[in-house]
This record gives C-alpha cells, structure tokens and sequence, in this order.
C-alpha cells in the first residue's frame, strides 16, 4: 500500500546484473537495456525539474494505463502534481539506497499519503525504461486473483490504480560507500535514485490486484472521457473506510448534518459526500 522499489543495475552497452536479486526482482528479463543510457544520455534530459522531462512522464503513464488488460472502466488520466514532484525530489536526493520515504513525507494536501515507486540504476537511463520496468510487472499479475505476492506487482498496480490521477517524480545523481572487510572502501559507487509519488494512494490491500473495474475504456464516464482514460477525477479522497457503506445507510447523517460532529463526519468522508459523480476510489 505504501510503495515499491526495483532496481537494475547497467553497466555500458550491457546490463549485467540485478544487484540484491530477491523474489521481488525474479521475473525480470536481464536482457532489457535502453538504446541510449550513461554518458550518452545528459542528465538535463532526465530530470523531472524540466517541463519537457514531465511531459513525457506523464505521457508514458497514462498510455500504458489505457492500454491495460482485462480493459479498464474507470481508469482516471494521470496529470502532473507539482507538490508531489516536490515530495519525490526531496526523497530521491535523500540518497536512501531502496528505502521508502515515511508516510508523512509523502502527504500533500487533500490526498493524504501518496504512493510511491523506485527505481534505482548505476548509469542514467530515459523515464521509459524505469516506468516500463515498473509496468512489466503486469506479467506476474492475474486480476482480481486472491493469492497473490504484492511484492512482484506493486510497482504495476500502483501504476494501473484507478483512481490515482496525479502524479510527481524525482530524480537524484547519488553516491554509495561500499564496504569491504569492514572497512569502507574510498571509490564510492553512484546510482541514480527514480521516485515517483502517486495520489491518490493505490494498492489497498483489500484489493490489491483488483486495481480498477472492469468494462470498456470510459464506460464510467461516458460523457467525460479523452484517449480511453476518464477525466472525471476528484480532488479530495476519504479518510474514513467505511464511507461507502455509512452513506448507503445514513446519507444525511453522514453529510448533511450541520452540526459541529456532522461537519467532522463530512470532512472525513469528503470524497463520498461531494463527488458523487466522479470516480474517487
């Protein structure tokens, strides 16, 4: 629910070894490098402070979530999110080798805690191959299948969840010091730390491979709906995780009382009780 981390480790024209090779990394295809990666490729290219670099992020996202299969109803166009860009830079220049940044650092307003992928790469690499890196994960993944190994497919139902439609990431030239027989070694390795925060949150664990509805592209949002995604997101999210339910009970009660504890409940099912026509979950 909270992230996930890939890494792959590149050396020039070869890819060579994935580096802490555990289950979460077992289906990935060795054989994978981009055409152009290291020196050949400026760091200005790559970095997400530059409009262009955001553009294409945002671009590569939602073309692979429109594309999904089995196809998806309710699938939300990602836009860019500057204050989650920010989040994600601030944590990508933490230079914490595979560590998740804590769920503070990833709040931002009106949409809690926000997920978050990582990749991590000894040599510069373009958006793409990190984000498709995330994406093939879709080879492991069965929908709505109850058992399941979140650690293999996180990074793809993050990608793919639903109702998460905005989108920041960062990116960080970092320094690693290695140690040898318990002394630390004066060459210190460089990696370049991918992070990217999604909000709203993905991956409930009540539903982690059931990550949209099922249905033709658009078919949830019929009259509002661009390039197979929908378009008709909501700005705010629940923090309650019985809204739903409450509301199908007590409707009043839960949004439109106007006592001081009626104006709480409201807040704390905003998403249920203002945007009743919008996809939110």
């Amino acid at each position: 629910m909270f992230g996930c981390r890939s890494i792959v480790i590149l050396v020039p024209a070869v890819m060579v070894l994935l580096l802490h090779l555990t289950e979460e990394f077992s289906n990935f295809n060795l054989t994978r490098r981009p055409k152009l990666m290291g020196e050949k490729l400026p760091f200005a290219a790559i970095t997400p402070k530059r409009q262009r670099v955001q553009d294409k992020i945002i671009m590569y996202h939602n073309f692979f979530r429109s594309i999904v299969e089995p196809k998806a109803g309710n699938m939300l166009k990602m836009k860019w999110h500057n204050e989650a860009a920010n989040a994600a830079q601030r944590w990508a220049d933490q230079c914490r080798y595979l560590k998740h940044d804590d769920s503070s650092g990833r709040y931002i307003p009106n949409y809690g805690s926000c997920g978050q992928n990582i990749f991590i790469a000894n040599n510069r690499v373009p958006w793409l191959f990190a984000i498709e890196t995330w994406w093939l994960e879709r080879n492991a993944f069965k929908y709505g299948e109850i058992n399941f190994n979140k650690s293999i497919i996180g990074h793809y139902t993050q990608m793919v969840w639903a109702a998460t439609h905005q989108l920041g990431c960062g990116l960080s030239e970092c320094h690693l010091m290695i140690k040898r027989k318990k002394e630390i070694d004066e060459k210190k390795q460089v990696f370049y730390n991918y992070v990217c925060n999604y909000c709203p949150i993905g991956n409930r664990p009540s539903r982690t491979t059931r990550p949209y509805k099922l249905g033709n592209p658009c078919s949830h949002c019929k009259k509002d709906c661009s390039q197979r995604l929908c378009l008709n997101s909501c700005d705010v999210v629940d923090q309650w995780i019985n809204c739903k339910q409450l509301y199908k009970v007590h409707p009043a009660w839960l949004c439109r009382t106007h006592t001081q504890k009626g104006k709480e409940r409201a807040q704390f099912c905003k998403a249920t009780c203002t945007c009743s026509n919008k996809i939110y979950d």
